[in-house]
């Protein structure tokens, strides 16, 4: 943009070219006004989409079926710890999600006072918990939440 008004610079889809040069070479995607060609618009403007369908086409191109979810209502839970890393729990929040929709919630169990091997145990009879009821054998996301943000008491540290 630091160039002479004669010899300024246009995106053209095909490649970058002078003013006057997309006006002959590329008469049928060039816009005087706006200096952009009308499939650079398009893109600009719906780039999810126009980027969804270039993925979907180059799957389809390899032989790649496109795959729905396997388990879109498949059973996830994430682990919420309220205290600081590698340092101490204060309490060890859950929530179960089916889908995306939340469908159970344990509230902050306190755990100040546990020793680091019972609450290994704590969070492995959780494990086995969610095993038996939701054939979740993992957690999905763990969250280290500050002290001072648990719901259920108001401690200042």
């Amino acid at each position: 943009m630091g160039r002479k008004a004669d010899s300024k610079c246009v995106y053209c889809a095909r490649n970058y070219v002078t003013e006057a040069e997309a006006q002959t070479k590329h008469p049928e995607c060039y816009v005087a006004k706006e200096r952009l060609c009308y499939y650079k618009r398009y893109r600009l403007r719906n780039r999810s989409q126009v980027n969804a369908k270039r993925r979907q086409n180059s799957a389809r191109a390899k032989g790649i079926e496109t795959l729905e979810p396997i388990l879109p209502e498949a059973y996830r839970a994430e682990l919420e710890i309220y205290g600081k890393e590698n340092q101490f729990v204060h309490a060890i929040a859950l929530k179960i999600y089916q889908g995306k929709k939340l469908s159970h919630q344990m509230s902050p169990q306190h755990t100040q006072g546990l020793r680091q091997p019972e609450l290994e145990d704590y969070i492995q009879k959780l494990l086995a918990y969610l095993e038996t009821e939701y054939g979740i054998d993992c957690f999905g996301l763990i969250y280290w939440l500050n002290p001072t943000d648990c719901p259920e008491c108001k401690i200042n540290y």
